[in-house]
């Protein structure tokens, strides 16, 4: 629900629309007194109901008690019209993920980053609080470029309630979501260590570790799957890093690190090849004199560190040197070959398996016929999630974008060109550099408007009755018009010189469509119809109106607006 400038929410002013994220709508507020600025966060993702605004407040007020350099502060929390809101510190710098979209990090800055936020995960810990959706975008930077924690335990407060804006089996990002967390087991710190360590990951390599995954084979590989090594995609880092970081993504818990600051120092210790504090080094004894002395007990000191990069490192040698010893014969290359063998079947098994109970593509384009310059609604299922490609309409290939949804789902219009010959054409859905979906889609010649004369009036004859003159029919065009779309408010549309039937009305915004509901159009000059605003439509962005007959035929389209709040 939006909130209209100068709106006070407790000692603070509303002043103008920031963002909209998945949890909800974000405001400038400003508090006179103080003269500060905040940030409201409307979350409308909380259900309103007795026990959600009870866990919230309960949740708030643990949130707001937090006081740490690394961790947003709370300001004031509180409802609007029933809808929970935080007002937090105002964070001017952007987000961490804006920073990493801009290009790579050095090592530096990196650390800089990873020690801030290990800071303020820890000092969470230690006061009992869970993130639970550590990521990119949850780290904002401040104007001197101090890494800054937001949105703690609104994913604990969304656990459970009734999800207006987000999906999937539990609360998090899934590209950074701990095993637990996707089987939905007991979350604790643990789940936060293994965010961070993803970060880690995207920060050295530029990719997350299971990138290019759709959201069902990502959940798998968080709890089936190892990732590639880190070096596998960056050659300049080391086994010590792998080391750190595998470590960190372990699929247990109790494996990963036994705090944040401990894994970055580790990292930091890898990264700039300093040693790490350890087991002291063993050194080589030099050979005892001929005549039999004793050993002095500290004839060689040794160092206070173990440096495992260095493969120059002496290997320690026992004085006196023991007989030779008959080694027997190990079976263990054997064995673990076989054991190699037995789970590249098994996977190959598994993949199988997995491909064939996989949900058959499906792909249909309606109307099926239609004339040169219409627009079709091309409709795919059982995609991967979030899959994004290309539609293609040959002969003279045409080419439109598409991203499917969260469920693998494409529900997209297309107009065909006007220049597009009478006959077959084929429309191919491709991705990946793969055509995998083909239907068959007929044009025909835009049929003329034809404007009938009115009949004339015969003279009665005997036993005739008179036949009244028939009414003419409109030669204008149909058309629609759509003069604003509000978020809040809905819309109006005007369908002018329509013959009756029913419509069916989208509306139409970054190419994804939302249906607002049907029109059963009476017929006649002019009909309007008013609709409520699809929830999937963003305020403050363009989109247009599409209508399309049910029983086939051509769509009508409105033209762009910006819409409002």
């Amino acid at each position: 629900m939006p909130i209209a400038s100068g709106t006070k929410l407790g000692q603070y002013e509303v002043q103008d629309f920031i963002g909209q994220g998945a949890m909800g709508l974000v405001y400038r507020a400003y508090h006179v007194q103080l003269q500060r600025t905040g940030a409201v966060k409307v979350l409308q993702g909380l259900a309103p109901d007795p026990d959600t605004t009870s866990r919230f407040r309960h949740e708030a007020q643990a949130i707001a008690q937090m006081r740490h350099p690394n961790i947003v502060n709370v300001y004031d929390f509180g409802e609007h019209d029933g809808v929970p809101y935080m007002i937090i510190e105002y964070v001017p710098g952007g987000s961490l993920a804006n920073r990493l979209a801009n290009g790579p990090l050095d090592i530096a800055t990196a650390l800089k980053y990873l020690h801030g936020i290990a800071a303020g995960l820890d000092h969470a810990h230690a006061l009992g609080i869970v993130h639970r959706d550590v990521k990119p975008a949850n780290v904002l930077l401040e104007k001197d470029d101090t890494p800054v924690l937001a949105d703690f335990g609104l994913a604990k407060l969304l656990q459970g309630s009734s999800l207006k804006s987000m999906t999937g089996v539990t609360t998090g990002t899934p590209a950074y979501m701990a095993p637990e967390q996707v089987t939905g087991t007991k979350v604790g710190p643990a789940a936060d260590r293994y965010a961070l360590a993803t970060i880690a990951y995207e920060m050295l390599t530029g990719v997350i570790p299971f990138d290019g995954e759709g959201l069902m084979e990502l959940l798998y590989a968080h709890v089936h799957r190892e990732p590639p090594p880190p070096s596998t995609r960056n050659k300049t880092l080391g086994p010590r890093v792998d080391a750190v970081i595998m470590r960190g993504l372990a699929k247990d818990p109790g494996a990963r690190w036994e705090s944040c600051t401990a894994m970055i120092d580790a990292l930091a210790a890898a990264l700039t090849r300093r040693p790490e504090p350890a087991v002291a080094r063993t050194a080589v004894m030099a050979p005892a004199p001929p005549a039999p002395t004793a050993f002095p007990e500290a004839a060689v000191e040794a160092p206070s560190f173990v440096d495992t990069e260095d493969q120059s490192d002496p290997i320690a040698v026992a004085y006196p040197s023991p007989p030779p010893v008959r080694v027997r014969k190990s079976h263990r290359g054997r064995n673990a070959i076989l054991i190699a063998a037995a789970l590249i079947v098994l996977l190959i098994i598994g993949i199988a398996g997995y491909l064939s109970g996989r949900p058959p593509l499906i792909v249909s384009v309606t109307p099926s016929t239609v004339a040169a310059g219409d627009s079709v609604l091309l409709s795919a299922s059982n995609l991967p999630a979030n899959q994004t490609g290309e539609i293609r309409v040959h002969s003279a290939v045409q080419v439109f974008p598409f991203r499917a949804d969260s469920y693998g789902n494409v529900r997209q219009y297309i107009t065909v060109p006007r220049d597009a010959g009478i006959g077959g054409h084929t429309v191919q859905v491709c991705w990946a550099s793969s055509c995998r979906l083909t239907a068959i889609l007929h044009v025909i010649e835009a049929a003329p408007l034809v404007t009938p004369s009115p009949s004339t009036t015969p003279s009665p004859g005997a036993g005739a009755t008179p036949s009244p003159a028939a009414s003419p029919t409109s030669s204008a065009a149909p058309f629609i018009s759509v003069p604003s779309i509000s978020k809040t408010r809905g819309f109006i549309v005007t369908f002018h010189n329509f013959r009756l039937g029913t419509w069916t009305v989208d509306v139409i915004q970054s190419g994804s469509p939302s249906t607002a509901g049907s029109a059963s159009v009476p017929g006649g000059t002019s009909y309007s119809q008013s609709f409520s605003t699809p929830l999937k439509v963003v305020a403050l962005m363009d989109a247009y109106v599409i209508v399309c007959p049910n029983t086939g035929g051509s769509c009508l389209r409105s033209t762009t607006v910006r819409v409002e709040l």
